[in-house]
């Protein structure tokens, strides 16, 4: 009896850290698919001449925004919310993996 209560709490433990892994990987998708949009109609609009971009102007813009004092502190919350995940279990890489591939 107490075999069988272990092994349920185990497959529920890993149920819970497969589906955070697909979550995680599924809001991955979106963020890329998101970023890979947004940058095709920046060079869509720079092609067709919309919009000018100086390469100058664009590094030195994401040098100040990365160096600013609100990108580092979005840094450090990000870097807090990361050692929260489960990232070295098999489950949430498989569940991470599901997510990217088919989310």
């Amino acid at each position: 009896m107490a075999f069988a209560d272990l092994a349920g709490t185990g497959l529920v433990a890993t149920g819970i850290v497969f589906m955070i892994g697909l979550f995680v990987g599924i809001i991955v998708k979106k963020a890329l698919k998101l970023g890979l949009a947004i940058l095709s109609l920046i060079i869509l609009l720079s092609a067709t001449g919309y919009i000018t971009l100086n390469p100058q102007h664009v590094f030195q813009g994401v040098i100040q925004y990365a160096f600013s004092p609100g990108s580092t502190a979005a840094a450090s919350q990000a870097a807090g919310l990361v050692s929260i995940l489960p990232y070295a279990s098999a489950a949430f890489l498989a569940g991470l993996a599901v997510g990217i591939w088919k989310g």
